[in-house]
Formats: C-alpha cells, sequence, structure tokens
C-alpha cells in the first residue's frame, strides 16, 4: 500500500468529517431552531453555505469509494494491501469484512453524487434520487467514522500507523453563530458591542 494513496485517502475522510459537522449544525432539529433567526438574516450565505457543506462533505466521502482505474480509492488501497506480504491474511480478511459492510451506505452516497452533484441525470430527478437513496444524517456519520476506522486498521496492517478526525467544526460553528446571534440580539436592543 502506498503511504501517499493512504494518506490523500485519509484527508478526505477528515475533509468528509470537517464538512458534515458545520452542515450537522446548520441542519439538524435541535441546533437549527436556536439559530435559524440568526440563518435567516444571512440569506445569501448560510442557505448556499449549508448546500456547499453537504456537497463537499459528499463529494470528499464518495471519492473515497470511487473505484475507477485511475483512482485512487479505497478499493485500490485494499488491492495494494492484499499484495502486500507484510500483512496477514486474518487482518485483509477483517478489513475486506468492513469495507463490504459498508457498501449499502456507500451505494446510496454515489448514487446521490452521479445523479445531482457530479452530474445532473436526465432520468433521475434530485428529489427522486434523495428519495431512492433514503440516507439520513447518521448515515453519512457513521460511515465516516467507519472509512476512518478502516484507514486506520489498513494504516496499522501496513506500518503507516494511524490519524484522528478533526472533532471541532461542530464547536466552532455553534460558537460563530453564538457570536453572531449575541451581535444581533445586542444591535436590536440598541446596545453597544463590547
Amino acid at each position: 500500500m502506498s503511504e501517499d494513496h493512504f494518506g490523500r485517502l485519509f484527508d478526505n475522510v477528515v475533509a468528509a468529517r470537517i464538512h458534515y459537522g458545520i452542515w450537522y449544525v446548520f441542519k439538524n432539529e435541535v441546533d437549527r431552531p436556536k439559530y435559524v433567526d440568526v440563518m435567516n438574516k444571512y440569506p445569501w450565505f448560510f442557505p448556499p453555505s449549508l448546500s456547499a457543506h453537504f456537497v463537499a462533505m459528499l463529494m470528499a466521502l464518495s471519492t473515497i469509494y470511487d473505484d475507477g482505474p485511475n483512482n485512487v480509492s479505497l478499493y485500490r488501497v485494499l488491492r495494494e494491501l492484499e499484495s502486500a506480504d507484510k500483512v496477514d491474511g486474518q487482518q485483509r480478511q477483517e478489513i475486506e469484512q468492513r469495507v463490504k459492510d459498508s457498501e449499502s451506505i456507500v451505494k446510496k452516497i454515489l448514487m446521490i453524487r452521479n445523479n445531482v452533484f457530479a452530474h445532473l441525470s436526465a432520468k433521475v430527478d434530485p428529489f427522486e434520487a434523495f428519495k431512492k437513496a433514503n440516507i439520513t444524517m447518521n448515515n453519512f456519520r457513521g460511515l465516516i467514522y467507519e472509512t476512518a476506522a478502516i484507514l486506520n486498521q489498513m494504516g496499522l496492517a501496513s506500518g503507516y500507523g494511524t490519524r484522528n478526525l478533526v472533532e471541532s467544526s461542530e464547536h466552532d460553528t455553534r460558537d460563530m453563530l453564538g457570536d453572531i446571534e449575541k451581535v444581533r440580539v445586542e444591535a436590536m436592543s440598541g446596545g453597544e458591542r463590547k
């Protein structure tokens, strides 16, 4: 397995995790009501940002599983791992099983990407693509974490080590929205910023 391929895939799963966190705060039913007034005040920023972070997350995650002949993908790295003599058969089988167990969610993500974002399908409209995929926020989060775990298992098996996911994008997004809300409330009440 190429260390460069491993690093590039992990960079993508980290990017997917960061964008997921921002999108999640903008969209989930606990946070959104807290910040909807702030987001509605900036209609040319927040709705496009919500979409942009979703697409960035989707694209970063889907490229990890896009197994074209010239692509760096999880499947390519898995094949490279299979041909490496230093990784035992038991480790390879465990990794292969984890990849196989993720394929049902991966197919849904690739279907959305292929029909709505990477291409504009003439046969499937965006609403139908999302309805057909029947995918949830938790499915995205689960696949991101499972992909990181698979990559870390590959990294350990091949001697490249492990990497951590970034966990702060939700916190930073909430902090930013909270700061904007404070300024907005102060401005509405005639108060001054400190």
